[in-house]
C-alpha cells in the first residue's frame, strides 16, 4: 500500500490494540511527531464521544488516529471536529460513493443512508506542548448479525449499504490524503473547512 502523503513515513500498524487513541495520546507525550498515524485491525476498547464504547471487530473496518500538534485555542476547536468527517466524507466520494448518499451528523457522525457508518472522536491536550488525537472509525465489512441488537436500526457499514467496491488498503491512503489536504486549509483557510462542512451537514445528536 503505497501512501502519497507527508504523512506517509509514521504510519504504525498493529494487529490488536485497546484503543488508536489511547496509544497514539501516550505516543504524543513522549514526543512522537505531527503526523503520526496508528492503525489497528482490532480495538478490544474502542470508545467514542462520551465515552460511549465503540465495536471495532478485526476486519471489519479502519480504526485509526492521526496526531496534529498546534496551539489547542478555543478557535481552533470547530475545526479540529470538522476535520476528520469532511476528511473521510471526501475519500468516499473519491471512491465513488455519490455525495446524496452522505451526511455528517455534527458532531461526530457519518452518516451513509441515513445510517452511522464512522465516527471521530477529537481529544486535545493543552500547554507548551499542545496537540489533538484525532480517532476515526469507519465500518466496511459489518453485516447485520455482527452489530449489537440494540444498534441495527443505527448502525451501517459500506457492504450494508451495497457499496462493496472498497476495502482498507483502498481506503487509507485516500483518507490520509485527504486528512493532510483539509489541515492544510484548518491552518490557513478554516473557512474553507468549514464551507466543506456545510456541504455536508445535517444537524446535531
Amino acid at each position: 500500500m503505497r501512501v502519497n502523503s507527508p504523512w506517509s513515513q509514521n504510519i504504525l500498524f498493529f494487529e490488536s490494540l485497546s484503543s488508536t487513541n489511547d496509544l497514539l495520546l501516550e505516543m504524543a507525550e513522549s514526543g512522537a511527531p505531527e503526523g503520526t498515524i496508528v492503525i489497528a485491525d482490532e480495538q478490544t476498547r474502542g470508545r467514542g464521544q462520551f465515552h460511549r464504547p465503540w465495536t471495532s471487530p478485526s476486519g471489519m473496518g479502519l480504526w485509526m488516529s492521526l496526531l496534529l500538534r498546534l496551539p489547542i485555542e478555543n478557535e481552533i476547536i470547530k475545526g479540529l471536529s470538522q476535520l476528520g468527517p469532511v476528511s473521510l466524507s471526501h475519500a468516499l466520494l473519491e471512491l465513488g460513493i455519490s455525495p446524496s448518499l452522505l451526511k455528517i451528523k455534527a458532531p461526530n457522525d457519518l452518516l451513509l443512508r441515513g445510517k452511522k457508518v464512522a465516527g471521530i472522536l477529537v481529544e486535545t491536550r493543552r500547554g507548551i506542548s499542545s496537540f489533538a488525537v484525532i480517532g476515526l472509525g469507519i465500518n466496511i465489512h459489518q453485516q447485520a448479525k455482527d452489530f449489537p441488537s440494540e444498534l441495527c436500526e443505527k448502525a451501517t457499514s459500506l457492504t450494508l449499504a451495497g457499496i462493496d467496491h472498497i476495502d482498507r488498503e483502498q481506503l487509507i491512503p485516500i483518507l490520509i490524503s485527504c486528512l493532510y489536504k483539509h489541515y492544510q486549509e484548518l491552518r490557513s483557510d478554516p473557512l474553507a473547512l468549514h464551507d466543506a462542512w456545510n456541504a455536508f451537514e445535517v444537524g446535531l445528536d
